[in-house]
């Protein structure tokens, strides 16, 4: 990773850059005091550089690029110190909103660590959205999160085809993709954590809750997965400072981390030993208060991205939830005696999965109780995490104190990291109301102490709440929906780039993986972000006609009839998946191992190989 260095002058020489390390060769640059270059920091001082000299990139701004030329070490001075801008907070909390609308296209394998109010709770965390200097001492950590270069180095490595660069870290927007990659790479690092702790079951993945994610920012993943073991365990009481040994390889760095995370990691007294416990209430209670006013910042500066939905209070598939609740227990049912075994076998049987035994029924359970009220499920049914896709509204964490959610809540789906007498990889079940000022849910299960039962859950274990709510369904012909599709993903595109979204479309008609007609693939949920019921741009493009004075939407309805006649042929038929390259790459792209970045048209990277 490249840093910036101060050009010297301290013996009156001329600084410059040459060819070769050698004070006779051919000029590069020609360099004033004052000017900035940029070393390969792995260079300073390893020997690969002749004695005296330095590669070195000079640039005439930070975002150019620049002639790489030999610069002597007597004109390097000190690293130059770049500062964050100020940001205005309601263009920041949009971003996020915006961030978590295009993270959420791409079914069941959408990115789950991307909520808008968990990105700003963790800003105002780390920096209180105002003080973006570095403030963890001993690191180059900076700006809204906090990011460090070497981290936006892994953020740039991962993303080779995005539009962003080094110095996009000293911008506050551009960090919000930063933070997306991080959240992202830590739940993973979480569920493979869980998979090398032996934490599984069949159909089932480990689902972390955003209380482990943040710790994991803290402390790292492997150690924040150890605390909650022990403390979910018998090591509640342990030393913090106990639990962490083993991850640090020195007692040197150890400390340097209790020191740059104090807030968290002691109690502001060498006598006194922080415990497990106490870190684990302590960064709960943070992160809880960060959710509500990230929601109130949302509410504030995003209001119809947030805005809560009418509710209902009939929400038949509670009521038949609750009947079986009472079954269960008037019949002495568990999931260990017969009459309880092939009760659950029922629950299975409206899913896609019939195991022949009893296995981790809480998502079987869910399905089975709005079947029966001919209510919408989702593929993979009896898998916990795939309900972080049901319906239709999620659910803030930090509104759960909001009076006029009271009927939308009820009968909501939970998804829950694994709490004690659920599944050990996570959770699915049924709201019924908030207790003790929001902290905690109130919620009906199965596989709940191996029954159906109501039970309270910590609202920290929460990982999604999904609320299914009426909304409305646009209609019209299919080059109507295309054309609106088009126009909600590429409006401002070049007409290429418009053609290849287009043609996206048409190739997943007749890829055998996606629905027939353009219609229903354009209205799939959770493919194309622009019908997202939480994206505020949905009802403009539910209202477009062609002929109305919207000449870009005019230009789309006309690329919508070529693309319906097969006059489009931008890319080839395998390619049936794009993602703007402002976006940190998609988990959807990081769990295909046969990605291909087809072509990039506009701002849009287009793909084949995606599973």
């Amino acid at each position: 990773m490249k840093k910036a260095y101060v050009v010297i002058n301290p013996n009156g020489g001329s600084p410059a850059t040459l060819t070769k390390p050698d004070v006779n060769a051919a000029l590069v640059d020609a360099l004033a005091v004052g000017d900035l270059v940029y070393i390969e920091d792995a260079t300073a001082g390893d020997g690969s550089s002749p004695s005296g000299w330095r590669e070195a990139e000079y640039r005439v701004t930070p975002t150019a690029t620049g002639d790489t030329g030999w610069l002597q070490t007597e004109f390097i001075g000190e690293p130059a110190e770049f500062a964050v801008n100020p940001i205005a907070i309601p263009d920041f909390v949009r971003r996020c909103g915006r961030a978590e609308i295009q993270a959420s296209a791409g079914g069941s394998d959408a990115a789950p660590a991307i909520l808008a109010d968990y990105l700003i709770a963790l800003a105002l965390i780390e920096s209180d959205l105002t003080k973006f200097e570095n403030r963890l001492p001993g690191t180059s950590s900076i700006g809204p999160f906090q990011i460090t270069w070497e981290e936006w180095e892994d953020f740039l490595s991962a993303n080779p085809d995005g539009d962003y660069s080094p110095f996009q870290r000293f911008q506050a927007l551009a960090q919000v993709q930063g933070a997306i990659f991080l959240a992202q790479r830590d739940w993973g690092l979480l569920q493979q954590e869980a998979k090398a702790a032996s934490i599984s079951e069949p159909k089932q993945e480990y689902i972390p809750s955003f209380l482990l994610l943040f710790q994991s920012r803290l402390i790292g993943a492997k150690a924040a997965f150890a605390l909650n073991a022990l403390h979910d365990g018998a090591g509640q009481h342990t030393s913090l400072r106990d639990a962490l040994t083993p991850f640090f390889q020195s007692p040197d760095d150890l400390n340097a981390l209790l020191k740059r995370r104090k807030d968290f990691l002691n109690q502001g007294s060498p006598e006194i030993e922080t415990t497990v416990d106490e870190f684990v209430e302590k960064t709960a209670n943070v992160l809880a208060s960060g959710f509500k006013s990230a929601f109130k910042l949302l509410k504030e500066h995003f209001p119809e991205f947030v805005a809560i939905p009418a509710g209902d209070k009939n929400k038949p598939w509670l009521t038949t939830a609750q009947q079986e609740e009472a079954t269960w227990k008037a019949g002495g049912l568990t999931e260990t005696n017969a009459p309880g075994k092939q009760r659950i076998q029922d629950y299975f049987a409206v899913t896609s999965y019939h195991p022949t035994n009893v296995k981790p029924w809480c998502g079987a359970f869910v399905a089975w109780c709005l079947s029966q009220n001919n209510q919408p499920t989702v593929t993979d049914a009896a898998t916990a995490s795939s309900w972080k896709r049901w319906g239709t509204f999620e659910i803030r964490k930090g509104a759960l104190s909001d009076p006029d959610l009271v009927d939308t809540l009820l009968g909501a789906v939970v998804v829950l990291h694994p709490s004690e007498g659920t599944g050990t990889t996570g959770h699915v079940c049924f709201a019924i109301n908030t207790l003790e000022t929001a902290n905690k849910l109130k919620c009906i299960g199965g596989n709940q102490d191996d029954t159906v039962r109501t039970d309270t859950f910590d609202v920290s274990r929460v990982a999604s709440i999904r609320a299914l709510v009426q909304i409305d369904m646009p209609v019209g012909s299919g080059q109507l929906i295309l054309a609106r599709t088009i126009f909600g993903e590429a409006a401002s595109e070049p007409d290429d780039g418009k053609e290849a979204v287009a043609q996206v479309v048409m190739n997943r008609t007749t890829s055998g993986r996606y629905p027939t007609t353009v219609t229903s693939v354009c209205l799939q949920p959770w493919q194309f972000s622009c019908w997202n019921a939480n994206d505020p741009n949905r009802a403009k493009i539910m209202s477009l006609i062609p002929g109305k004075g919207n000449a870009k939407f005019d230009t789309c309805f006309a690329i919508a009839g070529l693309a319906l006649n097969g006059a489009i042929n931008r890319l080839p038929t395998t390619v049936l998946h794009y993602h703007a390259d402002y976006i940190s790459k998609p988990s959807w792209v990081l769990k295909s191992p046969n990605a291909v970045m087809v072509r990039k048209i506009g701002r849009h990277l287009f793909y084949r190989g995606i599973r």
